[in-house]
């Protein structure tokens, strides 16, 4: 194997301008050249909004820490771009020198006797599920399985947050390499300034190359119904008058779609779940009987079912590729409502009309143990933020993204006429990482993000989501 790496870094060596002379990896970890088929699998795979000049030079695959450490220190000294690529859900992953690729690194540990869990960067959350599974244990994972560990640097978000808080609340400690070229611990008793910078802003400080978090039981039963309605306007309102005196309640899980299909009409998609044994099973039925019944809409799908987490995983198809099987391209945009009134609902429902195909609008009810937290106690701000006003965009061909995006975007400046509508308030993993959203995402927590920067990367090596500067007004001559 070594003599076969050293074969693939000598074919290198000749045909790339950056010299790969002086980097020691590991005999399995890999190094690709742009152009070669593996390179293309890697970089094709992206989801996302790209210029397509815009691509790394060199995918490496690291196996280990080590080869992390000396990827960075290599970097440094060198000067050369580069960005760190996970589940490849983000634009992020994208920088013209050099993608390191962590999808290598998968290692488990579970321990079903503490319900903790540690595991590498290469993970996705469908590895960790398939993982924690056979001990009827669960983490904290967004609602799509593809998604790799930038999900615990940014929030997570799923069915079972209302309950347990964000993928990033429940997070015991990291093990990152820092701009230094160093393996440290963060943790609430190790460098917690560190600890508090990588929960929500974690690109911006290092690469985090293993994590422990907390595990759940989730054999308890869970009953729930997924409806699709033909969208009209009343039907819409409807439900979110049904809804509200259950909105706080943590017991439920929700999610709502307004989309369009190919070869179908505009569709209102409802996703409902209840938790827990606190109800009866006919108490929860009588909930969604008499959704049904208030909706009162056209229903062209219904089905309702009651079983443990893993069953819903199931049912609603997460263990899928999606959307990797299905699209080359997406973008997203986040926004909020602190409420939901009847003319916010309106407009809504009309922006949702004037998508395209593959395009969506959704609302995300956040809420529940996310509010437990303060918005302080981690660089995760927006803990306030209850509704999650979501725009989502599909498609193989870049320029109807492309136009897709400023569509959205007209979308979205249009409801700044509603006072409990806001631009500024915003779920940062539904959203795009540019640095003039950087103060939006933060807030409050920003300049105490900066400090820590200034501490831990003061050369500002890491120029992740958002981009946080150093605070040149601190002093940076210590050692750490």
């Amino acid at each position: 194997r070594r003599q076969r790496q050293m074969c693939i870094r000598d074919r290198f060596l000749f045909s790339s301008a950056i010299d790969l002379s002086s980097l020691v990896l590991s005999t399995e970890a890999n190094i690709y050249e742009k152009g070669s088929l593996e390179y293309l699998t890697l970089i094709r795979t992206w989801p996302v909004i790209r210029k397509d000049d815009v691509l790394p030079e060199i995918v490496i695959q690291p196996s280990e820490a080590q080869d992390v450490v000396n990827i960075v220190k290599f970097v440094k000294n060198r000067k050369l771009s580069f960005a760190v690529k996970g589940g490849a859900h983000s634009e992020a992953a994208i920088a013209p020198d050099i993608t390191i690729d962590m999808s290598l690194m998968k290692n488990f540990v579970i321990d079903s006797e503490t319900n903790t869990a540690i595991f590498e960067p290469g993970v996705t959350m469908r590895d960790i599920d398939r993982a924690t599974k056979p001990y009827g244990l669960a983490a904290i994972i967004g609602s799509c399985y593809t998604v790799g560990m930038g999900l615990y640097g940014f929030g997570g978000i799923g069915v079972l947050s209302r309950l347990h808080g964000l993928a990033l609340d429940n997070i015991i400690y990291y093990d990152v390499v820092t701009a230094d070229g160093e393996l440290v611990r963060a943790s609430d008793t190790e460098n917690p300034d560190l600890f508090f910078a990588l929960r929500g802003a974690l690109p911006n400080f290092g690469i985090a190359v293993s994590l422990k978090v907390k595990l759940y039981d989730v054999l308890s039963n869970y009953f729930g119904g997924d409806f699709q309605y033909i969208a009209e306007p009343s039907t819409y309102k409807r439900f979110w008058q049904w809804f509200e005196p259950y909105t706080l309640d943590r017991r439920f899980s929700l999610r709502t779609v307004i989309a369009h299909a190919p070869g179908t009409p505009l569709i209102f998609q409802i996703e409902l779940v209840i938790w827990g044994d606190t109800l009866t099973l006919s108490e929860k039925r009588e909930i969604l009987r008499d959704l049904i019944e208030t909706v009162n809409g056209t229903i062209v799908f219904n089905n309702v079912g009651n079983g443990t987490y893993f069953d819903l995983v199931h049912y609603y198809n997460l263990d899928s590729d999606f959307p990797f099987s299905t699209f080359s391209y997406s973008y997203s945009r986040s926004t909020s409502a602190t409420q939901l009134t009847d003319e916010l609902i309106d407009a809504l429902f009309r922006a949702g009309e004037s998508l395209g195909v593959s395009d969506s609008l959704g609302i995300d009810l956040h809420g529940g143990a996310i509010f437990d937290v303060p918005s302080d106690a981690t660089a995760f701000f927006h803990r306030n933020l209850l509704y999650d006003v979501f725009f989502y965009s599909f498609s193989n061909n870049n320029s109807y993204i492309m136009a897709s995006k400023q569509k959205i975007e007209n979308l979205v400046q249009s409801f700044r006429v509603f006072p409990e509508y806001s631009v500024d308030t915003f779920y940062v993993n539904h959203d795009e990482y540019y640095p003039e959203r950087r103060e939006a995402a933060y807030r409050d927590n920003l300049p105490r993000l900066q400090k820590i920067k200034a501490k831990w990367d003061p050369k500002r090596l890491f120029r992740g989501a958002f981009d946080i500067p150093p605070d040149a007004s601190v002093s940076v001559s210590y050692t750490h």
